[in-house]
């Protein structure tokens, strides 16, 4: 008897490059249309009274499976995650807010297929990585499409002309419990194929075998985040990345490698499929290296403008993030240093260090900073230079991006609540242009950097828990990266408060510009 789904999918994939695996590096390309297989959104939030909306449209003529995954900015551990399964044409939407029980939960009224199913329209964030998790970033995943559009889960997935719902997304959903080989034991079998359940719907009775090709490039991705306390609202397209894959990625959402399953909701990730070789989809991993290349998302300067004006009204922050993280590290013994730390989610706990041989990421970040003002002024006096606040006279201060996902304010005034770095300027005016210079791992000579390789070779596709001991055999070494870049993504976000006429303030996001050292 198949188990039920667990609430949500709970995932911290880490990457890896090993023998045998697929990595066509020079493939990947940042798409000038705003149409890709994998799509980034730089930042969410749902501090105080912000939400964060996302809108995916399926621009093709054939069905999609996609992954929608919320990290959050300390570390970018998965605090919430689920498939989407969209019909041709479709387009999916909703938004991710808090409530007075301190809960995260993602609602949307549309009716297309989710997996698992929502509640009253909502899914709502587990525990294990909730804490921290009111801001972070988002990765949305094309995991494949269905070769034909007569197969049992593109039916079943279609909306329908008079009722504008799907045909069965109980039968969508059975496609991915874990270890599928039959109408009977449905799920996934592997990376191309599931099995659906047979259903009471005439068109999609008996079930059947899934079978599924690559995504390619036609997801557009667009968000927006609104502050409800004062209406002020920006909103961009995401990032998109072309040709992320070239295969099908398909993974059960009933275990994840927490249960010792490494085919399940952690995968895909940024680096690419599940880890397992079933000898017949190839294994696509390696793509984060890719990613880190000067003409993906490798990045070694950002480049936007700052103000500091509060007698406007004006405000502005800077949200760098780094994405995929994660892969840089042994999450096994990072995540077990993690539960087990007393006081929670403290770093200065956590015994998974470069020294040990469990972190390599490219955080802390050392940025150096180049200001401006207007009229090209770039320094006052010594006491006038740009400096992080608070920092004591003649004291040398570097600017440390410690998160995945960092904030940096202007002058201590804050237009989205949240403070990681605060930067303090007096170039006789209050605004200007800014160069943020950055280094991989900060005082190191030469940063170590690697991409941390999952071990299928312990896996345990029954889904049972795993001792401790189990679970730090899953990470099989780590290789060093082939690109130095430190992929970024992020935007200046810009809000003028009108105290005289509320309903004349407004926000807007310009998204940074960068040098790639390519």
């Amino acid at each position: 008897m198949k188990q039920v789904f667990k609430p949500l999918g709970i995932a911290t994939a880490v990457a890896a490059a090993t023998a045998g695996y697929v990595n066509v590096a020079n493939a990947q390309t940042v798409a000038n249309n705003a149409l890709g297989d994998l799509a980034l959104v730089p930042y969410y939030t749902v501090n105080g009274e912000w939400i964060t909306g996302i809108h995916i449209v399926n621009t093709s003529d054939k069905t999609q499976v996609v992954k929608f995954r919320f990290r959050r900015a300390a570390d970018s551990l998965d605090a919430l995650d689920f498939n989407v399964v969209m019909s041709p044409q479709d387009v999916y939407a909703g938004f991710l807010s808090d409530d007075e029980n301190g809960d995260i939960s993602w609602s949307a009224a549309d009716t297309t297929c989710t997996v698992p199913g929502t509640t009253n329209g909502r899914l709502t964030m587990p525990d294990i990585y909730r804490e921290g998790a009111e801001t972070g970033y988002v990765e949305i995943i094309g995991m494949g499409a269905p070769e034909f559009e007569s197969l049992p889960i593109a039916v079943a997935a279609k909306h329908g002309t008079s009722s504008l719902e799907p045909l069965d997304c109980a039968a969508v959903r059975s496609n991915f419990f874990a270890d599928g080989t039959s109408p009977a034991d449905n799920g996934v079998e592997d990376m191309d194929t599931t099995w659906q359940a047979p259903s009471a719907e005439k068109a999609i009775q008996a079930g059947g075998e899934n079978t599924y090709e690559d995504t390619k490039n036609v997801l557009k991705v667009s968000y927006f985040i609104r502050d409800n306390a004062t209406g002020v609202e920006f909103g961009d397209n995401a990032v998109h990345i072309a040709d992320f894959m070239t295969e099908p990625s398909l993974t059960n959402q009933q275990f994840g490698w927490l249960s010792g399953d490494l085919d399940g909701f952690d995968f895909p990730d940024l680096d690419g499929t599940s880890p397992k070789d079933d000898g017949d989809t190839p294994v696509q991993r390696g793509r984060f290296d890719a990613l880190r290349d000067g003409g993906v998302l490798g990045v070694t300067a950002l480049y936007n403008e700052w103000t500091a004006n509060p007698a406007n009204g004006a405000a502005l922050d800077w949200v760098v993030t780094m994405p995929g993280q994660y892969t840089l590290m042994d999450t096994p013994q990072f995540v077990l240093a993690l539960r087990d730390a007393e006081d929670g989610p403290d770093m200065s706990d956590i015994t998974c260090t470069l020294a040990n041989g469990c972190d390599y990421r490219d955080i802390p970040v050392e940025a150096s900073i180049d200001a401006y003002n207007r009229e090209e002024l770039t320094t006052v006096t010594a006491s006038g230079d740009l400096t992080v606040s608070p920092a004591l006279p003649g004291e040398e201060t570097k600017l440390l991006l410690e998160k995945e996902t960092n904030v940096i304010t202007f002058g201590g005034n804050s237009v989205l609540g949240v403070t990681d770095v605060d930067i303090s300027a007096d170039l006789q005016q209050p605004f200007g242009w800014l160069s943020l210079s950055v280094a991989s791992q900060s005082g190191a000579s030469t940063p170590d950097v690697r991409v941390c390789q999952w071990n299928y070779s312990q896996d345990d596709t029954g889904g049972a828990q795993e001792s401790d001991a189990d679970l730090l055999l899953l990470i099989d070494g780590c290789d060093s990266v082939t690109n130095a870049g430190v992929p970024m993504i992020g935007f200046a976000a810009w809000a003028r408060n009108v105290a005289a006429n509320p309903d004349a303030s407004y926000g807007r996001i310009v998204a940074h510009s960068f040098a790639s050292g390519s």
